[in-house]
């Protein structure tokens, strides 16, 4: 039988793009022998170091081969480091995509139903991600999201549960709360899959205002608890009823009223329709405004603090002519959905 061989491996820093922890950093790098732009972990050896736990990380990546899973291209150490290298993807990460921009409901659907795709793979494997965020997910050269980051993983037992006390605060479902043996199951990912959903709807900025709030960690856990946090009721007017039910199934507070896998979030998804999909939500300080675009027929509606509100409709290169009927002094909630589900007005030219 052959040995296993030592061989070296040539790249040069270009820029960090991430620090993963207090031993990891993440640099864009240019690989010499491969000619090509990639991503690598590398990881400082100390006196706590397990290699076995580095290099586990890169093997499950490598067992999760699947359209929706970042992939490893290769893994390697030196006498200080270890090193994972992944493919570069320009786009970035979901959170990155969501801080220039509100995404539209379709945006929502595709991408979540991509990290769902790509979850359901990871469960099939006798996995938990265990660490499911919009950091986490990047975006791809065909614009497709991929799930990432797979340092928390845990392989399931045989009764499909998971030990894993290395938790991030932010994303902790309610079974972490007193849950001393730190024992979860695959339907930790799906509040976490449900929670990158509604940051997805209300924006990241609109999620962290929630979270600030919280000065100890006993009142979060109440709230998270007491199904206070996120808040369900603080998404737009154009996020869907039907989306909205989805997410906050896989909200639930207790792990047996959620979903009870990837595949059933992807068939609710599935189910949602209608021109509201296409609106992009536009705040600013002072108005409200959702502007669409189907078919070369712009819709725009703008609704300012005082619930005064415009409405327009554009087709093509032509000026662009007031709707009138939601052009109002005082313009109610149930007007605006009224608006952003009408599908007479969609289809005008």
């Amino acid at each position: 039988m052959y040995p296993y061989q030592k061989a070296q491996v040539s790249f040069k820093k270009i820029e960090e793009i991430g620090q993963e922890g207090q031993n990891s950093k993440v640099y864009r790098v240019h690989d010499e022998y491969l000619d090509a732009e990639m991503v690598i972990k590398e990881v400082e050896k100390n006196d706590n170091f397990s290699a076995a736990d580095y290099f586990s990380e890169a093997r499950t990546l490598y067992r999760s081969s699947h359209p929706y899973v970042v992939q490893v291209s290769y893994a390697c150490e030196d006498a200080k480091k270890i090193y994972v290298a992944s493919p570069y993807y320009k786009n970035g990460s979901l959170k990155r995509l969501m801080s220039t921009r509100f995404l539209t409901t379709k945006e929502i659907i595709r991408y979540s139903t991509h990290i769902l795709n790509g979850l359901h793979n990871v469960h099939s494997k006798g996995l938990i991600h265990f660490d499911i965020k919009p950091d986490n997910v990047l975006i791809s050269d065909r614009n497709e999201a991929l799930l990432a980051d797979f340092g928390l993983t845990k392989v399931m037992d045989k009764e499909g549960v998971a030990k894993q006390p290395k938790l991030y605060i932010k994303q902790f479902p309610p079974e972490v709360f007193g849950n001393r043996e730190c024992e979860f199951d695959n339907r930790f990912d799906i509040y976490q899959v449900g929670l990158t959903m509604y940051r997805m709807c209300v924006g990241d900025q609109a999620f962290d205002e929630q979270f600030s709030v919280y000065q100890t960690g006993p009142q979060f856990g109440q709230d998270v608890i007491s199904g206070k946090f996120p808040d369900r009721k603080a998404y737009p007017l154009h996020i869907p009823t039907k989306l909205q039910r989805t997410i906050n199934k896989c909200l639930k507070v207790n792990p047996g009223d959620r979903f009870g896998s990837a595949v059933e979030v992807v068939n609710a998804l599935a189910d949602i329709d209608g021109s509201i999909l296409h609106w992009e939500y536009k705040p600013t300080e002072t108005h409200q405004v959702w502007e669409s675009n189907v078919d070369g027929v712009t819709k725009t509606i703008s609704v300012c603090n005082e619930r005064k509100s415009k409405a327009y409709r554009k087709t093509g290169s032509s000026e662009p002519r007031r709707i009138t009927a939601y052009c109002k002094d005082d313009i109610t909630d149930t007007d605006i959905i009224r608006f952003l589900n009408d599908e007479k007005e969609m289809r005008k030219k």
